[in-house]
């Protein structure tokens, strides 16, 4: 327990820390203007940061049943947190950060299958990415537009989270975009064509499913 905590301090403020300057480096290969970077110079956000790095951090220290699980998901937190970032600024998710957790996943399934001696995770890999790729399907077919970052880290979360773990990271992404719309119709500051990033609201919903899935609840003991 102690030991869980001292982690969860150190490594969520060590997060909040990191994530900015690497989100800022980041963001500004993608622009050309630099003033689109700027909030990450302001204390708030570096205080967010630490914040949100923390509550990450405590969340998945405290819910990951197995060691190398609890690795991942901490490694995860990196290029999560910093795409997020990114996207909410310039509206681009970096290939950089989800070819991190594509190396990081794969270095856990592999992990998993000599530990394990079961090759059982692998059909739920695939099974996630199939459904993450044709859920970004349904926005097209609707003649929504749907970028191309957006597309491929829908992907990514299908690959680490698995089908069950991607539609409730799904959920609350949804839920976190229903309240923005909100927000932004209670502030007068936008409405429902108001284009939004959808990265950090998957983000959220991704953290969220990792740290507490809403299947157990219903003894729904299924990895796909």
């Amino acid at each position: 327990m102690i030991f869980k905590i001292i982690v969860s301090i150190i490594y969520g403020i060590a997060l909040g820390l990191v994530t900015v300057p690497l989100s800022k480096k980041l963001t500004l290969s993608r622009t050309e203007d630099p003033a689109e970077a700027a909030p990450l110079n302001k204390t708030g956000i570096k205080i967010l940061s630490v914040v949100l790095g923390l509550a990450a951090s405590f969340g998945v220290s405290f819910t990951a049943d197995s060691p190398d699980l609890y690795i991942r998901n901490l490694l995860l937190l990196i290029p999560i947190f910093s795409l997020s970032f990114v996207d909410a600024l310039v509206r681009k998710i970096p290939n950089s950060c989800l070819l991190s957790m594509l190396v990081i996943e794969l270095a856990y399934v592999i992990y998993h299958c000599v530990s394990t001696k079961s090759m059982e995770i692998i059909p739920s890999i695939f099974v996630g990415f199939f459904v993450g790729m044709v859920v970004c399907l349904i926005p097209s077919l609707l003649k929504i537009p749907m970028g191309a970052g957006d597309i491929k880290y829908n992907a990514v979360i299908g690959i680490c989270l698995y089908a069950t773990g991607y539609f409730q990271a799904m959920i609350f992404m949804a839920l976190f975009v229903a309240l923005y719309y909100v927000y932004l119709k209670i502030t007068k500051k936008g409405g429902m064509k108001t284009m939004a990033p959808m990265g950090p609201f998957l983000s959220a919903g991704t953290v969220i499913t990792m740290c507490f899935s809403v299947f157990s609840l219903f003894d729904v003991n299924i990895m796909i």
